[in-house]
């Protein structure tokens, strides 16, 4: 595995992101240690941000995802077992990593969930870092049509803006709001 073969195993997006998809069909392959190892290496050398969905499931392969100043985004929904799961991370995987944990609430709706957000904190033994509202019609729209949420204008997008920019280093300066004003 090098640059040029990973190249002709990704997709280019119109935006300009490329991705490894997930293959057609499952297969029964065994993956190595070292070849998650390799392909993470080969990738951070050719994009200056890889992004890795793990899934639910951690084994020993994770441990190669997390390297040394490396930003992991928890992402998990407000629920008991999710929040215990969460829990369970944190405190077991997390603390021996010298990776940055960033929890991030899906589908966060405060007014609908029965767990306060101190509860929330307290599971976690940590603040959560972004919350991305529920909008299930823009979730279905771009799963419909293919186009990236954060291509498109709605509650999820801006939150999406938002923590590309914290990835990335930028600053967002908070938009003055306009004043209404009779006398101008």
């Amino acid at each position: 595995l090098d640059s040029n073969y990973l190249s002709t195993l990704l997709i280019k997006h119109s935006s300009g992101l490329s991705v490894l998809a997930a293959p057609d069909k499952y297969g029964n392959v065994q993956v190595s240690d070292e070849a998650v190892e390799k392909l993470l290496f080969v990738a951070r050398q050719d994009f200056e941000y890889v992004v890795v969905d793990a899934g639910s499931k951690f084994d020993s392969i994770s441990n190669s995802l997390f390297e040394p100043g490396s930003t992991v985004y928890l992402v998990l929904q407000v629920g008991i077992s999710e929040l215990r799961n969460a829990n369970r991370l944190i405190s077991d995987l997390f603390r021996t990593s010298s990776a940055k944990v960033e929890v991030v609430l899906n589908r966060f709706t405060p007014r609908a969930l029965s767990i306060d957000e101190a509860s929330i904190t307290k599971a976690l033994t940590m603040a959560p870092s972004w919350k991305i509202p529920g909008d299930y019609p823009a979730a279905r729209s771009a799963q419909n049509t293919a186009t990236p949420l954060a291509l498109e204008d709605s509650p999820i997008s801006r939150v999406i803006r938002q923590m590309t920019k914290s990835a990335c280093g930028s600053v967002e300066v908070p938009e003055k709001k306009k004043r209404f004003n009779l006398f101008k």
